[in-house]
């Protein structure tokens, strides 16, 4: 599935992370064994260009954040009761605490109890980024993105990030990643960005994994490297991201940057498309069709090749295929893609 990396920027878009969800755990997979065994990647790996200047100052970051002291306010908002967490955070906001602003502005932002309200969520987030929270910058660097409650501008939705960057803050050096592929607040630098991507990865963050292993796929920013490539993938795929499971599917089916495991492939093609990702479906369809790392099955195949068709997905191969169906095969495959969800 070739694509540049700025494609990447146009496909993830800049996602808002809830308060206090600073950095994305690592899901092992339960459902699929492990494709083929790859080990961690290396932790020393430095992406080739110039990493002075912008890059520098997160050299020395630290990346994994410690995980968050869970106050009556945070318990009662995790536990879905907003008005209450609400009326908790709003008193120790007002002596000042960072931690509680930036709840409130969650919440404002949000909408969650109560209507939404953009300009207030910014006012807390802007009292909370002064005192140094690094979500707080990273959600006003957000609106300052979108243009929620303040004045659209990357410019300074950049320093924000940069500024939330050197805390760790994963989703922060992702989206400032972004920026630097992007080319319009700041100077665009594939180097640079893979340097932030490559921070955001090491932290755990499935978006810039991925990304990441884009960058070594094609040579962006970094030495091209497959078999890094497809380490990244998987850690990415192991997060449960369909984009990445597909990556990493298709170079164990073609044995590219690592070595060929057709039935490895079919695992996580099988477990992309049973996440609702068309193009899994349809690849999963044709190596069931075809007995190819699987068994062969026709009217499983059938039904993920109706599946994927009503995503809107069109497969010529597959098409003529299923009308070579006996019409007993195509009515069960299609009951079956009916009761699919």
């Amino acid at each position: 599935m070739q694509r540049t990396l700025l494609t990447v920027f146009v496909l993830t878009g800049l996602a808002f992370a809830p308060a206090q969800a600073q950095q994305t755990d690592a899901v092992n997979p339960t459902a699929t064994p492990d494709p083929a065994g790859l080990t961690e990647p290396v932790a020393t790996l430095e992406p080739a260009g110039d990493l002075s200047g912008e890059a520098a100052e997160t050299e020395t970051a630290a990346i994994n954040l410690p995980p968050p002291i869970l106050d009556p306010a945070f318990g009662a908002y995790q536990r879905g009761y907003y008005l209450e967490a609400f009326g908790l955070a709003l008193e120790k906001a007002e002596q000042g605490d960072a931690p509680s602003q930036t709840l409130l502005g969650q919440i404002l932002y949000q909408g969650e109890g109560m209507e939404k309200n953009y300009r207030q969520a910014a006012d807390w987030f802007r009292l909370a980024a002064k005192s140094g929270d690094p979500q707080a910058k990273f959600a006003l660097g957000m609106m300052h993105l979108r243009g929620h409650g303040v004045l659209p501008d990357k410019a300074i939705a950049a320093q924000m990030f940069r500024e939330a960057g050197q805390t760790g803050h994963a989703d922060a050096l992702y989206n400032l990643a972004l920026l630097f592929l992007e080319g319009e607040a700041v100077e665009r630098n594939v180097g640079v960005a893979a340097a932030y991507l490559r921070r955001a990865a090491l932290a755990g963050h499935a978006q810039a994994q991925y990304a990441l292993g884009g960058a070594f796929d094609e040579g962006a920013g970094v030495a091209r490297d497959e078999s890094v490539a497809a380490e990244w993938y998987q850690k990415a795929a192991e997060q449960g991201l369909a984009d990445a499971q597909i990556e990493l599917a298709t170079m164990l089916f073609e044995g590219r940057g690592i070595d060929p495991d057709q039935e490895a492939a079919a695992a996580w093609f099988l477990r992309a498309a049973n996440a609702g990702n068309p193009v899994a479906q349809s690849r999963i369809a044709r190596l069931m069709a075809t007995g190819s790392g699987t068994e062969r099955n026709q009217i499983e195949a059938g039904k993920w090749h109706l599946i994927s068709r009503r995503s809107g997905l069109e497969d010529t191969w597959l098409t003529d295929w299923f009308k070579d169906l006996t019409d007993d095969e195509k009515s069960t495959a299609f009951d079956l893609s009916q009761g699919w969800q």
